[in-house]
């Protein structure tokens, strides 16, 4: 009989040691290569919150993170002297078929200053657009909306493919180009959402549905059905839908609130709001903009005004009843009512300079009124025209917190790799003991 040997069982103790480590490893770092920087400014709970699943944009195109129809969260850890110059630059690779179009939209802003607008403005902007893999410019349309001259609430850039092909792009993959700029806390990291949605062939053919733009003052006064104020969403995720009507809608100095509903082919969303308590002294600055569900701007007569007490009512509405054929208009605001289905509106009362008045700060109040004028048109598209993916909040999900469940996946990976490294290990020590017998 063979006696033990010393030397057949040495390998056992480095091997699970091995695979330990490698659980240690696999268990500390899959997760935290998507956690949020944790010095990413919080911004308050009136405040923009970005939302979407986590991924990382690459530095270049070969390192191009790939992406699906969805909204995603990234973070961009500098911005630049100005809106016109390009902080930190990121890139996403999408899958493409022949015919198709990319819409991809990207969000940025940074919490309110805590003592006030200061005296100088400081930019925050987004650029965005199209690349190929050889690097040629692939975008045929692209804009933006928000207050990018003070960096003061949420800034939204968008873009839109030309048609991937023999007549435009070639290749079987677009790489969406993303830069933070701007000099608003261009030295902390914020977060950026990321929306993509693909454009199928043949969509939006036709004739417009007017030759001009419809002008429009604004919804009729309607009384509110509830006097209490409603909830309203930090993101586009998170927007709260709304049915036609009228809302009580409550705003403090730097506040953004994000509601949706439903506009189909044939129909025109109109608006309305009227300040019925302004607090003393003030003139504050409001803004209404209105986003279609691949988060382009659709012209309503909105923007920024200044409300006063002498003229507490504003209003407007969309240059055309919503119809695919609308995109070959030459008008641009008849252009950006095309796209039935969800529409956002953003609804912001811009921060108060920092020698505000006192009392100033107080909650602003006013009526919210949305109007769906006409009827759906008989030959209106069924279902989502574009595909959108995930466009609901994640911040609700598994953890509490965006991406969780791409998180969650995350670390069931990691575990089931720990499982592995050590099964590995204890096979080993018991082959290795087998073998000495």
């Amino acid at each position: 009989m063979l006696e033990h040997s010393p030397r057949a069982s040495a390998p056992a103790p480095a091997a699970l040691i091995v695979a330990l480590a490698m659980a240690l490893v696999l268990l500390g770092a899959a997760p935290a290569a998507l956690a949020d920087p944790s010095d990413e400014p919080t911004p308050p709970e009136h405040a923009y919150s970005a939302d979407g699943q986590d991924v990382q944009g690459g530095a270049s195109l070969a390192q191009a993170t790939t992406v699906s129809p969805g909204i995603h969260r990234d973070s961009f850890e500098r911005g630049a002297e100005s809106t016109s110059e390009d902080g930190t630059v990121k890139y996403y690779r999408v899958a493409v078929e022949d015919g198709e179009r990319v819409h991809a939209a990207a969000t940025i802003a940074a919490p309110p200053y805590p003592d006030g607008r200061p005296e100088d403005d400081e930019g925050l902007g987004l650029a965005i657009g199209f690349r190929t893999a050889g690097g040629d410019t692939c975008t045929s349309d692209d804009d933006f909306a928000g207050e990018d001259m003070t960096g003061d609430g949420p800034v939204t850039a968008w873009a839109v493919s030309e048609a991937v092909g023999p007549d435009g792009c070639s290749g079987e993959e677009l790489f969406l180009r993303v830069a933070r700029q701007g000099s608003r806390a261009a030295d902390e990291p914020l977060p950026v959402e990321i929306q993509v949605a693909i454009q199928p062939p043949g969509i939006g053919g036709g004739a417009p549905a007017v030759d001009e733009e419809v002008e429009d003052d604004g919804a009729s006064p309607v009384s509110p059905v509830d006097d209490q104020p409603i909830e309203l969403g930090r993101s586009f995720a998170a927007a709260t839908p709304l049915e036609p009507g009228s809302h009580v809608v409550e705003l403090v100095p730097g506040e953004t609130g994000m509601v949706s509903t439903q506009v189909r082919e044939g129909q025109r969303l109109r608006w309305r709001t009227e300040v019925t308590a302004q607090p003393d002294g003030g003139k504050d600055v409001l803004a209404l903009r209105t986003f279609n569900a691949a988060r382009e701007q659709v012209t309503v007569g909105g923007g920024s005004w200044t409300a006063y007490d002498g003229d507490p009512i504003a209003g407007g509405g969309m240059a055309a009843p919503v119809d695919l054929g609308n995109r070959s208009s030459e008008l641009r605001a008849v252009q950006s009512a095309w796209l039935p289905g969800t529409h956002t509106i953003q609804l912001q009362r811009l921060q108060l300079p920092a020698d505000a008045e006192p009392g100033a700060e107080e909650p602003l109040r006013l009526i919210l009124t949305l109007e769906v004028e006409g009827e759906v048109a008989p030959d209106a598209v069924e279902g989502t025209v574009l595909e959108l993916g995930e466009t609901t909040s994640q911040r609700d999900g598994l953890f509490g917190s965006a991406g969780g469940l791409g998180r969650v996946a995350m670390f069931v990976g990691a575990g089931l790799l720990t499982v592995t490294a050590l099964v590995t290990g204890v096979a080993g020590i018991l082959v290795l003991r087998l073998r000495s017998r």
